[in-house]
């Protein structure tokens, strides 16, 4: 029987607006602390905290991919 690998995978969710070296700094660190195979970024339309946001969420989206192009281990999920 094949041995059964675990594959442990970080969520950092937020608002990213916009995404920056201290979103990817984190990152970079847990995935290593933690041993992660992968960190997700949640990227969320709105902060529940602000009355509106300063990029708009196509921006938002464009600018995490552009700081993450690099990162392998670093994915994005967003939702229209």
């Amino acid at each position: 029987m094949a041995s059964i690998q675990k594959k442990y995978v970080g969520l950092l969710g937020g608002s990213f607006d916009p995404a920056h070296k201290g979103h990817l700094g984190i990152s970079k660190i847990t995935l290593k602390k933690l041993k992660l195979k992968k960190i997700y970024w949640v990227i969320t339309k709105k902060n529940p905290f602000k009355n509106k946001t300063f990029y708009s969420l196509d921006k938002r989206i464009k600018f995490a991919k552009r700081i993450t192009k690099t990162q392998k281990k670093i994915k994005l999920i967003y939702i229209d």
